[in-house]
């Protein structure tokens, strides 16, 4: 199935530019009626031809549902727990994320500030990696390389409650494209599934669909707070890791993806990149890698707002057997 581009409807363009700050910015991209930046126009159709490789390793995830975390703990794994190159070499650059280039590229975003001075296509990025490849997106499935069915690349899926993944998303649009609107005006367009790359719903389903799958590993974030170490063992098997973990490895790399080291992690939390730019941080709330809680939605939202989104939870997910814990 061929990519379709269209312009948003008036309505839906003038709510986003004024959420963004930003004039006549996005597109609707079908299949899927996923409103994504207008840039992707120019990177969509070379994303679907892209070839995979059998050994290849994509995390995927809607954005702010832990990816960056898991994505450490994926690398290591597949890298033989090489702390020192993960230390040294930035996740952007370890795991580069496959859609980069179209994402939000006006010279307002942090995005932007990565591909403007390492003057690369992300796309023919990801294509030219020697060895084995981790790569990461936040593509809704249908998006995806057209070869990702037939030639069954490791997938390792991270789907978060709803509620607390609105939230770091709004944070994350405040931090890293500037975005002037409320939280509740980007409540009102995640409820709409307007939000870019949504809806949300959609695009969890389509992995949790798979999730019996050989080659896909479906991982909750809220599981990974509660019990990291057994996650850590969970990947391992599933990436072929080929003996079981030590106590103490399992530990060191607990120690290590541990949520206050991580965010002083400077390979992991973008803040070489931020400190050249424009935005301020002095936000706790605004930071790339935030608060990583389970329940910080109830910080956010009153009880009407909170059972909105119950609603919004019951009429898409009921009956699929995915369900969320939210504290």
């Amino acid at each position: 199935m061929e990519l379709e581009y269209n312009p948003l409807g008036d309505g839906l363009r003038e709510r986003l530019d004024a959420f963004f700050g930003r004039r006549d910015h996005f597109i609707e991209v079908n299949p899927g009626r996923v409103v994504m930046p207008k840039a992707f126009a120019d990177l969509g159709d070379s994303i679907r031809t892209l070839p995979i490789r059998s050994n290849d390793v994509w995390l995927m995830s809607f954005p702010r549902a832990g990816s960056t975390w898991a994505q450490e703990m994926v690398w290591l794994l597949g890298n033989n727990l090489n702390y020192d190159a993960a230390r040294n070499q930035m996740q952007q650059v370890r795991t580069p994320l496959l859609e980069l280039s179209a994402i939000f590229s006006d010279d307002r975003s942090v995005e932007d500030t990565v591909t403007r001075h390492e003057k690369i296509d992300s796309v023919q990025c990801v294509h030219q990696m020697a060895g084995r490849r981790f790569i990461k997106s936040h593509l809704p499935w249908q998006l995806h390389p057209r070869e990702m069915d037939n030639v069954r690349p490791k997938i390792i899926y991270v789907v978060r409650n709803p509620k607390d993944l609105c939230v770091s998303y709004y944070y994350y649009c405040q931090l890293i494209h500037r975005s002037e609107g409320t939280f509740e005006e980007f409540c009102d367009i995640f409820l709409a599934d307007q939000a870019p790359i949504g809806p949300m719903w959609a695009h969890a389903l389509a992995f949790w669909k798979r999730r019996n799958q050989d080659n896909m590993l479906f991982l909750k974030y809220e599981d990974m707070k509660r019990n990291l170490p057994e996650v850590i063992r969970q990947c391992a098997q599933f990436l072929d890791f080929g003996r079981d973990l030590t106590d103490d490895e399992v530990q060191k790399m607990c120690d290590h993806l541990h949520f206050e080291r991580m965010q002083r992690n400077p390979a992991v939390n973008l803040e070489p990149l931020m400190k050249d730019s424009a935005i301020i941080q002095d936000d706790a709330n605004v930071k790339f890698i935030r608060k990583g809680e389970i329940g910080d939605w109830k910080n956010h939202m009153n009880p009407a707002l909170s059972a909105r989104f119950d609603a919004w939870i019951e009429e898409h997910f009921e009956g699929t057997g995915l369900e969320f814990d939210y504290e």
